[in-house]
């Protein structure tokens, strides 16, 4: 005989196995990009994602920065954080009589995916000591419910 109420539901999956993979990734990921700072200059920023019934709030370590240099940018179900560096030098050496310029243009990016479309205009974001916190609601404005007659 077969029994229908083993089997799990649609929808009744529990994710905790795949949130912790995905945090193994990212710190596996923060790490290496630790270990190749020193040699190739990179700074990179660490980001940390948390949840709660209503939302899901990204925060960003950006010490170091301004505001001007910081850009957010979403598509779809993910939210991009783009952080861009860009410095000039002008030197004259004036025993040789010559002059140089400079330029030097870095940029960064985290790219982090939801299981839902981001709602951009309910959206928020803000940078205050070096940290940027994006707090994206938990709407999903396709989902319909459907009441069933008696």
């Amino acid at each position: 005989m077969n029994n229908n109420n083993n089997k799990p539901r649609p929808f009744d999956v529990d994710m905790s196995p795949f949130r912790d993979f995905m945090q193994r990734m990212d710190t596996f990921f923060n790490q290496s990009f630790k270990q190749m700072n020193p040699l190739f200059g990179f700074r990179p920023f660490w980001i940390d994602v948390d949840e709660n019934d209503s939302e899901i709030i990204v925060k960003a370590n950006l010490q170091g920065y301004k505001r001007n240099q910081i850009q957010l940018e979403t598509f779809g179900n993910q939210l991009r954080i783009i952080v861009q560096n860009n410095t000039e030098k002008d030197a004259i050496d004036h025993k040789k009589g010559s002059q140089y310029k400079q330029q030097t243009h870095q940029q960064m990016d985290r790219t982090i995916t939801l299981p839902f479309e981001i709602p951009k205009n309910e959206t928020n974001a803000s940078f205050h000591d070096g940290e940027l916190k994006v707090t994206i609601p938990k709407i999903d404005n396709r989902r319909k419910y459907i009441n069933i007659d008696e």
